[in-house]
């Protein structure tokens, strides 16, 4: 019932108007002539309208205080003025009503305030309702955002909670969480400290409830409480309080936590107060956030075991080959030794026919010494043990010793083998012992596939960048850019098909026909090739038709600061458990990089190389352990300080190790020459 307190020193005007207002169904009450009676009075009866009269002792005071007191529980303040009376404070008040008080103006007017009163009240709480659900709204985004920024189960689960806990401010939350390891846990997290007897309660109510949800339906995880590790989080808080079995009578919420046939766990949460539908939604809705992102880590976390497992069975077959081709190679070379004092007669004259036997064991002997030195190669390069020894040279010498090593291979075959060499050929950085491996392996390919009478052209010319054919390129690991010395072996030998082209870059990789067959090898020479040619920040082309002949043109830069600084980078990223580069970035006429210089900041190496470009400063570092990339770093940000200059922007970057370093790299990359 609605009600409303009369403030008068009138008795027997408080009777007439009572009874007016209790015809309307309205409770009247009476108060004290006190204030601070009235006061406590409006606080204990807690009336929907306060009717004062004008004529009341301090009435202009009283009202505003009223006012004050009362704006929260939006508590209509009515008035009643003698007619022609003027009051200086009727702003104070929501009404007034004139006296003498006609009687249905009165009912009418204590009937609209009362609704006001109410509407006020619905109003006030639809807001309360609104601000809340776009707390929870602005919750579930920021939510959102952090379940996409990691893929740590134990931070997936902790955002989940800190989440429902934000939103829905539960007492006690109780989370079965499954792993692929086996180690399920149970998270209890709770306002106050659950008893022991509470802990076992929730951990076989929330099995018994994960059970229930595959009722004649094997489990996708097995569990028990036997051996399930339960993982307490008690809120710190000022309430000394324990809960108790009691617990269990709270309002609940229970969802599984799952995506598609893919299933996580169950949660269940407890709250004195009972939850709303916007409650239960909320709660439905960030549960099935955390489903997709816990597939996305368990995916992640399977893959990066198999990576681990398969990075662990890499290393051990590089091993493997690594320790059975030295054991190949040791008897070779007193094999060959042998088959060599056997020929020159020493002990003694042989036959003809023994000398085409030795002849045919020497060339065996040869043959697999050649394929044990591929097998190291490709441990070498994989394990990062291949060393380059990088200096300018000239590739002309190289290009010849290459053809009179062949010449006499291919005349048994009656194929002709030829050398075109122009004029403009530059020196260029590289290591000549790994470039005459390169052309090795291209012109035996050309031997072995080329049938008698046919060619094999060896050409070296210097192009641009606008004169390689781009789309022939396989998978280059550079930007193609500049000029560069063009090496190509051209035969006429029985081609390859354009969709076998890729294959034969990769390791032990053979194209199925008849002639491959009877040719043999272990498919590793071009494999090789190509990390060669990676290492040189070079490229490789082919051009083939079946029976047509192939033709396979590697491309190796001509140097500059630039790419010189960046094969060191690359031979330093592969070869260098610990490799440091430390790169600064100055505004224009700064000059701090030279202060740097100068000031001997980063200490230099033998192994050390550098790289200025502009504003862009370079210094790497190779075998350069961590600590002593921190004191170099220390050292620079402590001058950056000094110069206290507003028009000196500096930006440092450290990298450490080949992760960090190849980064940096391609920041270096995208620099212009």
């Amino acid at each position: 019932m609605s009600k409303v307190l009369i403030i008068s020193e009138l008795s027997e005007f408080q009777k007439e108007i009572s009874e007016e207002i209790q015809k309307g169904g309205v409770e009247c009450l009476f108060c004290e002539k006190t204030p601070d009676n009235i006061f406590r009075q409006v606080e204990i009866y807690e009336p929907d309208i306060i009717l004062i009269d004008t004529n009341f002792e301090n009435c202009e005071i009283l009202t505003k205080q009223l006012k004050t007191k009362t704006q929260q529980q939006n508590i209509q303040i009515l008035l009643l003025l003698e007619k022609d009376k003027d009051i200086n404070f009727l702003n104070f008040a929501d009404g007034f009503v004139s006296t003498p008080v006609c009687k249905n103006i009165l009912i009418h007017t204590i009937n609209s305030h009362i609704k006001i009163k109410k509407s006020l009240e619905q109003l006030g709480e639809n807001n309360r309702e609104l601000a809340r659900s776009l707390y929870q709204l602005n919750v579930l985004y920021n939510t959102s955002s952090q379940f996409a920024g990691t893929l740590d189960k134990e931070k997936l689960y902790g955002i989940m909670l800190e989440a429902l806990e934000k939103t829905l401010s539960f007492d006690i939350s109780c989370a079965l969480v499954f792993s692929t390891q086996g180690d399920n846990k149970l998270y209890i997290n709770s306002l106050c400290e659950p008893t022991e007897s509470l802990k076992e309660a929730l951990g076989l109510r929330v099995v018994l409830e994960y059970k229930n949800l595959f009722e004649n339906q094997p489990l996708p995880h097995k569990t028990d409480l036997e051996g399930l590790e339960i993982v307490k989080n008690v809120k710190p808080s000022h309430i000394q309080n324990i809960y108790d079995l009691r617990a269990l009578n709270y309002d609940s919420l229970f969802a599984p936590i799952k995506v598609g046939e893919h299933f996580f766990g169950v949660i269940e949460l407890f709250r004195k107060t009972p939850f709303t539908k916007e409650d239960v939604t909320c709660f439905q809705t960030i549960v099935h956030q955390v489903a997709l992102p816990l597939r996305s880590a368990t995916l992640y976390e399977e893959i990066k075991n198999t990576n681990i497992k398969l990075e662990k069975l890499e290393r051990l077959k590089s091993d493997f080959v690594s320790i059975v081709s030295h054991e190949l190679r040791t008897p070779l070379t007193p094999i060959n030794n042998s088959l060599e004092i056997v020929l020159s007669e020493q002990t003694g004259p042989i036959s003809d026919d023994a000398k085409n036997f030795i002849n045919m064991a020497k060339r065996n002997v040869t043959r697999l010494s050649g394929i044990i030195e591929d097998l190291l190669d490709l441990s070498r390069v994989q394990t990062g043990k291949l060393d380059f020894k990088y200096k300018l040279t000239s590739l002309i010498p190289s290009l010849e010793l290459i053809q009179k090593t062949f010449e006499q291979t291919a005349a048994e075959k009656d194929i002709k083998v030829t050398l075109q060499i122009d004029n403009d050929i530059n020196e260029v950085y590289a290591d000549s012992h790994r470039i005459e491996q390169i052309i090795s392996n291209l012109v035996t390919n050309a031997l072995k596939f080329t049938p008698k009478g046919g060619s094999i052209n060896i050409n070296a010319k210097r192009v641009n960048e606008n004169e390689i054919e781009k789309s022939l390129l396989v998978a280059p690991i550079c930007e193609i850019k500049g000029d560069y010395i063009k090496i190509s072996v051209k035969d006429t030998g029985i081609g390859i098909k354009k969709e076998d082209i890729p294959k034969i870059f990769e390791k032990f990789s053979q194209i199925e026909n008849s002639l491959t067959r009877n040719i043999g090898g272990v498919g590793l020479g071009l494999s090789i090739t190509k990390q060669l040619l990676d290492a040189h920040l070079g490229a490789i082309t082919v051009y083939s038709k079946e029976n047509e002949g192939s033709d396979f043109s590697f491309y190796i830069p001509l140097p500059d600061e630039k790419k010189i600084f960046m094969m060191d980078i690359n031979h330093a990223l592969s070869s260098c458990e610990e490799t440091g580069i430390i790169h600064i970035k100055e505004n224009q006429n700064c000059n701090f990089i030279d202060e740097v210089i100068k000031e001997n900041l980063i200490k230099l190496t033998k192994k050390s190389k550098e790289y200025k470009k502009g504003n862009d400063y370079f210094v790497l570092l190779p075998d350069t352990s961590q600590s002593a990339l921190d004191f170099m770093e220390k050292a620079i940000l402590s001058q950056i300080q000094k110069r206290n200059d507003k028009n000196c922007d500096i930006v440092l970057k450290k990298a450490h190790t080949s992760k960090d370093g190849k980064e940096l790299l391609k920041i270096l990359n995208k620099i212009n020459i």
